[in-house]
């Protein structure tokens, strides 16, 4: 049976995750990697044409076809074929829910369904490396956590649960880029607040990292809030966790260089992290759930507080290739996944 990956999107989600997919299928064992693109676009043309060098396959809607055949794509064929021919669907659009609602649940239940983490209720939250065994149940829709959910989690997992310490407080401000470089919408020309929309975790991210765990059986006492900054270079977290006993700094320090999934930097300004992903990334990205600014750890007592860089997007793009790798490879997955640690980096 041949093992077929669709992704619906090309947006700063999709794009770089069609070519991660494209580019390694060999490595991940994969036959094709198909992409949905529903527009026709002759300012995307380049864009269109760098994911079939890296050897995707293109659809779009049976109305579409002859107007890419005018922008000189010919291979291009009809979405509906696509979705019986797939095993694997990753929807990268803001539009999971809907399109689960109009065509994925019509779709033979066998295949596994995918959405990103803007999706909420979609399905189990997965976050790589976070909590991998959720990929065991006999769920076939998954929410890929976002990445500010993959970087909250990532440091409640380091300093918290992989030590064993009790977390009696968790809480984040995350410092929201306000658009990607890529796009010219929605860009913030001052601070702005983003309201506390909900009684008992403020904002969805931290929502969000609490149903992650929850899946597992841990309740867990955390709250966030979020402001977006005039910047394009990417999300900044600030934390504080409180413990039940008192820490060291030093512990706290050689977690940090444990964790399989943070990196340290002695950078300060996310330009300098962000001009580090651009120069040695995967399309530009880190793919560390996160990068803790070493120098900003404090520790008082029973507190932890420090500052975290959130790669833009790159950890749910690896979050996105395991649950898809996993489908096809329950028992050597996690080997098939080396074949990006060399995107991966514990200092930079």
């Amino acid at each position: 049976m041949s093992k077929n990956v669709l992704v619906i999107g090309t947006g700063t989600i999709g794009e770089p995750l069609i070519g991660l997919l494209a580019e390694h299928k060999n490595s991940l064992g994969l036959d094709n990697v198909i992409f949905f693109k529903r527009t026709p676009l002759s300012d995307e043309r380049g864009k269109v044409e760098a994911l079939l060098r890296k050897g995707a396959n293109i659809v779009s809607t049976s109305d579409a076809l002859s107007e890419f055949t005018k922008l000189g794509f010919s291979n291009v064929y009809d979405v509906e074929k696509a979705y019986e021919e797939a095993d694997v669907i990753i929807d990268c659009t803001p539009s999971g829910n809907d399109n689960w609602d109009k065509v994925y649940s019509s779709l033979n239940q066998d295949k596994r369904f995918m959405a990103q983490g803007s999706e909420h209720g979609f399905g189990s939250f997965f976050a790589w490396g976070i909590n991998n065994e959720v990929l065991e149940n006999e769920d076939n829709k998954f929410l890929i956590a976002s990445c500010n959910t993959h970087n909250i989690a990532s440091i409640v997992k380091a300093f918290s649960l992989d030590q064993g310490r009790e977390l009696t407080e968790g809480r984040f401000v995350c410092l929201r880029r306000a658009n990607d470089v890529s796009q010219n919408d929605s860009f913030s020309p001052s601070p702005t607040v983003t309201k506390h929309t909900n009684q008992e975790f403020g904002t969805h991210h931290a929502r969000d990292v609490h149903e992650l765990f929850a899946q597992e059986g841990k309740k867990l006492n955390l709250f966030s809030s979020a402001i977006k900054l005039p910047t394009q270079y990417m999300h900044t977290l600030w934390f504080t966790l409180s413990f039940k006993e008192h820490i060291k700094h030093d512990d706290v320090m050689r977690n940090l260089q444990d964790s399989e999934f943070l990196m340290a930097t002695e950078k300060m300004s996310s330009n300098k992290v962000f001009s580090f992903g651009r120069d040695h990334g995967y399309h530009g990205r880190l793919l560390s759930h996160g990068i803790v600014a070493e120098q900003s750890l404090h520790v008082k007592e029973n507190t932890l507080t420090g500052y975290c860089f959130t790669p833009q997007d790159g950890n749910a793009l690896l979050s996105s290739v395991a649950a898809t790798v996993q489908y096809y490879y329950k028992d050597d997955w996690k080997e098939k996944m080396d074949v990006f640690n060399r995107y991966i980096f514990k200092n930079i």
